[in-house]
């Protein structure tokens, strides 16, 4: 739970897109609450329609203000404020900023790129003054140096439908574990004469790797279309390895991975079949 409020936190700070996707947040406002349960309205196609982007939802009033900003009237963005930096940060000091465009940040990415691009030429050329001049326009625009290869902001909204679900997914089974891991201490000397409960551990083994899946589908998806966040999109991330490289490494880990899992169920099923050991 720590380690959960505190990635929070992290990614209110260093990912707010991930944050909107995983809450389904379009627009942002002040006291913002956490969504329990909700459905995502299929017909909201436009970041910025007047669609509503829910069919229903159940929330826990200003808690998703508290737990990325410890004010539980503190201004979450959503989708649209990011894109458009129609908002204003408040740092620890007061002190209030306003976000740069979208628009703004690619048109810097694309000044990084050409900066670049001239700066070693300039080096090549041997032209000191020129090769300062575009050393020091690409350190005043490199934090935005991934935004050069965007050219449609909307290449910058991840898989909200998955994110969202996927993230409830995840929270709502992390909760049960936690809760049956503490009834299993509760009742840890009674635990063979509970068949009920033994089944429950039975059936909940493939939910605890469905879990942890969903915790790296909000992780992943909801950064897109970062490779490296701000510098690098994942359209512009690609290996030049041959395609047939990757299908024999991928062949290969495969048949590994399956030949071991197949001896994993085998002694399994073997020791279950045998049963415990009488213990004196």
């Amino acid at each position: 739970m720590f380690t959960g409020d505190t990635s929070a936190v992290q990614v209110a700070e260093k990912q707010p897109m991930k944050l909107a996707a995983m809450e389904g947040l379009y627009s942002g406002k002040n006291g913002v609450g956490l969504i329990a349960l909700g459905v995502l309205n299929p017909a909201k196609k436009e970041y910025n329609d007047t669609i509503k982007p829910f069919l229903f939802k159940i929330s826990a009033p200003k808690m998703l203000s508290y737990l990325a900003y410890r004010d539980a009237n503190a201004f979450v963005p959503g989708v649209k404020d990011i894109l458009d930096g129609n908002y204003v940060i408040i740092n620890e000091k007061g002190q209030q900023t306003k976000p740069i465009t979208t628009d703004e940040k690619i048109t810097f990415g694309k000044m990084a790129h050409k900066s670049l691009i001239d700066y070693r030429l300039a080096r090549k050329e041997k032209n000191d003054s020129l090769a300062t001049v575009n050393k020091a326009i690409f350190e005043a625009t490199s934090p935005y140096f991934g935004y050069g290869y965007v050219k449609d902001k909307k290449q910058l909204i991840p898989n909200i439908s998955l994110t969202f679900y996927a993230f409830r997914f995840m929270v709502i089974f992390g909760m049960f574990f936690l809760c049956y891991f503490i009834f299993l201490l509760i009742v840890r000397r009674r635990l063979e004469h509970m068949k009920w409960l033994q089944w429950v551990a039975l059936i909940a083994i493939p939910l605890a790797y469905l879990t942890s899946f969903s915790g790296w589908i909000v992780a992943e998806v909801g950064r897109q279309p970062w490779a490296i966040q701000d510098l690098l999109p994942t359209f512009a991330a690609v290996s030049k390895v041959p395609v047939g490289s990757i299908q024999t490494t991928l062949t290969i880990f495969c048949v590994i991975l399956g030949t071991l899992t197949i001896a994993m169920v085998s002694i399994m099923v073997r020791e279950i079949r045998k049963g415990p050991e009488n213990i004196k």
